[in-house]
């Protein structure tokens, strides 16, 4: 589930989401070598937090990457383990409504052929296919994350992380299929804030050419298309995210020119051979 502009997304919009994170990678524990953060918990964790004011990540859902081969074999299924914790499966995804709010779980796969559709998993579930998640199984990270779980116990979880390089790819294909400003702040956010500096973000999305990762050629498509300049829908939608819909007020002229125009390097730098 996505929101339209960043003041949509209530305060506890990370805590809870990550509290469905450390309780979901604790009880999937058979399935932790074939599963692998990505979405905006993801890029929480590969980034340093926000200036005081500004917008930085926000997410309500729990997005895992997960193995096409991924079985529990003789044990309880994905989904009869998460059921346990209140998660029930809608037929697209995890759902669990917590203090009035509804947690997502999504799982997604990649069969290295297909660039849309769905497969089946862990014994017939059936996951949607998104060019590009192999990559993120492939380059990732382990994170010590803790904090408390969604019934209040404090845990700490070494949970495997996206890399930035995948990671874009991944958002920038979103946005070209839904276009939905949130992906394209998360682009940026990524971009500008990742832990290892913005250069190594940028090494790290060319390397996913080399590595011939399926997704990108999507990924290129929509940077080609929808970045052009600051009146082009990527660095409009990424400004009008950031500014609650404010972004073509004249009295804000100036900071959503600063918006878009970050987008527009940050695309010519990506696009870049």
């Amino acid at each position: 589930m996505k929101h339209d502009t960043f003041a949509g997304y209530p305060a506890d919009s990370l805590e809870l989401p990550q509290r469905a994170l450390l309780t979901a990678w604790d009880c999937l524990v058979r399935y932790q070598e074939d599963l692998v953060l990505v979405g905006g918990l993801a890029i929480r964790h590969l980034t340093s937090p926000p200036r005081d004011g500004m917008p930085g990540p926000v997410t309500l859902d729990v997005d895992f990457g997960i193995s096409i081969a991924a079985s529990g074999g003789q044990y309880a299924s994905i989904q009869d383990t998460l059921s346990g914790h209140g998660f029930r499966w809608d037929g697209k995804r995890f759902i669990r409504s917590f203090d009035g709010m509804n947690l997502f779980i999504d799982l997604l796969t990649d069969d290295d052929r297909q660039a849309t559709g769905t497969v089946m998993v862990d014994n017939g579930l059936p996951v949607s296919l998104i060019p590009g998640i192999n990559r993120a199984l492939q380059c990732h990270r382990t994170l010590r994350i803790q904090g408390r779980n969604l019934i209040g116990a404090h845990q700490a979880h070494s949970i495997r992380v996206a890399e930035a390089g995948p990671l874009l790819v991944l958002k920038l294909n979103a946005f070209g299929g839904r276009k939905a400003p949130k992906d394209v702040h998360d682009v940026l956010y990524l971009a500008m804030n990742y832990l290892d500096g913005t250069e190594k973000a940028l090494e790290a999305f060319q390397a996913e050419k080399s590595a011939g990762n399926p997704g990108m050629a999507p990924a290129l498509q929509a940077l080609a298309g929808h970045f052009q300049d600051a009146d082009s829908l990527g660095p409009l939608s990424c400004a009008a995210f950031r500014m609650d819909n404010r972004h073509l007020d004249l009295d804000r002229r100036e900071e959503s020119l600063r918006i878009r125009e970050q987008c527009v390097t940050l695309a010519q730098e990506l696009l870049r051979n």
